[in-house]
């Protein structure tokens, strides 16, 4: 009988990293512990592991309950013996409130649709013609505020967002063959859709880059639709959501907060927690530099860099609109209030949108998140009090 469970899956993440998963739950685990599986799992009993373990680490040598002690310490946080009731700590999700809208089943049976849209070669030459074809559509198109459909942008808008989810879900069902669900929740006060893409950390860097992306590719696609709409009909509303759409997946691309080009990066990088391991680097560097430059860790440059390039575009970005568009900022919820009161009282046609209305909504999010992450610092900091 082996010391350990055997329900447990490992999937190599980089050169000094595994995935290891126990019953839906994710742990990253280094060359070392994945080691000291393999001997576990191999073992009848601690004597055995322990004479393994002095045999492989010549320059450790413990007895067995040392070598006991060592590997409860090890794996205090992952439940991976036969004998754990540890309760895993489950992370906290940034989208409150979540519920399932559509099973991992059904999910599954609507992404079959369109899983030849992710065959790698087929993705890897439509998707930057696709993604060329959003940043032209931006620079070249007049945006429309005046003659479009409130109702229909947020119909069509919604779908294209329905698609994004499914996308995600679609790479992940092709390159791993198993896939979560489609839910709703709300991210700070803004309402989403999400996907349960976990079983995504088993793909290749690849597959995993192409899954990240796979939302604003679907995006791109009903960016697409819009605009031969637009082609045929001349109808404003759909230069509209075509603007809208492109917009918004250039914005996702960026590696800031938590959209799909921090998870891109993330991927890319093979750095998980990324936000979290570069704040702490920027901290480290603003208080004791000297410190930082003595102190040897892997990847501690790219992180100082990308925690002082986020700060800095998210500092700029906030700046520039309270100096130059704060009156929009200002009547920016008396704006959404009238909007709701025209969209309950079902008077779409009088409804319109500002000038800078996309931007504002932005620096609101922005703005919301600065605030949360400040809350979540201030809270942690009087529970360690």
């Amino acid at each position: 009988m082996s010391l350990i469970r055997t329900d447990y899956i490992i999937s190599p993440y980089s050169a000094e990293q595994s995935i290891l998963e126990i019953s839906g739950d994710y742990f990253t685990i280094n060359t070392d512990a994945k080691k000291l599986i393999e001997i576990l799992s191999v073992s009848k009993n601690y004597q055995e592991a322990t004479h393994i373990f002095n045999s492989d680490f010549q320059n450790i040598n413990l007895n067995e309950n040392e070598f006991i002690r060592f590997i409860e310490n090890i794996f205090a946080e992952i439940p991976i013996f036969n004998s754990s009731s540890l309760e895993v700590k489950k992370t906290k999700s940034f989208i409150k409130f979540q519920r399932t809208l559509l099973s991992p089943s059904i999910a599954s049976q609507l992404a079959n649709c369109i899983l030849f849209l992710f065959n790698k070669k087929v993705f890897w030459i439509i998707f930057p013609v696709l993604f060329i074809s959003g940043i032209f559509t931006i620079i070249a198109t007049p945006v429309p505020y005046k003659n479009i459909s409130p109702l229909w942008i947020f119909v069509f808008y919604t779908l294209s967002i329905f698609f994004h989810e499914l996308g995600h879900i679609a790479a992940c069902k092709k390159y791993t063959r198993q896939n979560g669900e489609i839910g709703f929740g709300i991210y700070f006060l803004f309402p989403v859709l999400y996907s349960n893409i976990s079983a995504i950390w088993h793909g290749s860097k690849e597959e995993r880059i192409i899954t990240n992306l796979a939302g604003i590719y679907m995006q791109l696609w009903c960016m697409l639709c819009f605009y031969v709409a637009y082609w045929f009909t001349q109808n404003e509303t759909a230069l509209f959501l075509t603007y809208f759409t492109a917009v918004y997946c250039i914005i996702q691309i960026f590696p800031f907060i938590r959209s799909d080009g921090y998870w891109l990066l993330s991927d890319i990088s093979s750095t998980s927690n990324l936000l979290g391991k570069s704040g702490k680097e920027v901290k480290l560097f603003i208080k004791h530099p000297l410190q930082w430059l003595r102190e040897k860790r892997e990847k501690k440059i790219f992180l100082l860099i990308y925690g002082l390039f986020n700060t800095l575009i998210l500092t700029y970005f906030i700046v520039y609109q309270v100096l130059f568009h704060w009156k929009d900022i200002l009547y920016f919820p008396i704006t959404v209030l009238d909007i709701l009161k025209l969209i309950f009282t079902l008077q779409f046609s009088h409804i319109s949108l500002p000038d800078h209305f996309i931007v504002t909504s932005v620096f609101y999010l922005l703005l919301f998140t600065q605030i949360k992450n400040l809350f979540s610092r201030f809270s942690q900091k009087k529970e360690t009090a």
